[in-house]
């Protein structure tokens, strides 16, 4: 009787010691995780970082925002059509993560659907937008403008809040009044 007495506590012991150790990360960690893929991806892709819009823009030059936004202006767009608070905003982008290599998530949406994607300007509730989209359409201005972004969990898709996810995306914008 002894021994089993002895074993079952020893199994007790044990399994006790094996769901006492966990291998959950906190937020925190995430958030250090994030930041690591995000400087590593700047460090590999050479990115010059910048403080503030540039009047001319390098192939590499970025906008580090206030709100964390990395921003980079790759063409103007038609500068005869400019977003207004309340506009219809359809996002066409590839989002990818920051990881090496990249994995692509998702390709460009397509304005050919009956339904597009769609959000309105000025208002970051909805399915299809984000603080980071509302904030880049802001810089982007016109319609057909393109542009590239790094973001970080807390200003992107409630997807990528939890885990803290950073994503890159190519976003060209179509606006409609």
């Amino acid at each position: 009787m002894t021994k089993n007495y002895y074993l079952l506590v020893l199994t007790l012991l044990t399994s006790l010691a094996i769901t006492s150790c966990s291998d959950s990360t906190t937020y925190a960690d995430e958030l250090k995780t994030e930041q690591s893929l995000i400087k590593n991806y700047i460090k590999r892709e050479h990115i010059n970082v910048l403080s503030k819009m540039p009047t001319t823009w390098g192939p590499n030059d970025y906008v580090l925002t206030e709100s964390g936004l990395y921003f980079h202006l790759d063409s103007i767009g038609d500068t005869a059509v400019s977003v207004e608070t309340g506009n219809t905003v359809i996002p066409r982008y590839i989002q990818y993560t920051l990881g090496e290599p990249a994995d692509t998530i998702r390709k460009w949406s397509s304005i050919e659907f009956p339904y597009p994607e769609t959000f309105v300007y000025g208002d970051a509730t909805g399915t299809f937008s984000c603080t980071a989209f509302q904030e880049a359409v802001s810089y982007m201005k016109n319609n057909e403008s393109y542009a590239k972004l790094i973001v970080h969990s807390k200003i992107g898709f409630e997807t990528n809040w939890t885990p803290a996810t950073p994503i890159a995306y190519e976003l060209k914008i179509l606006i409609r009044k």
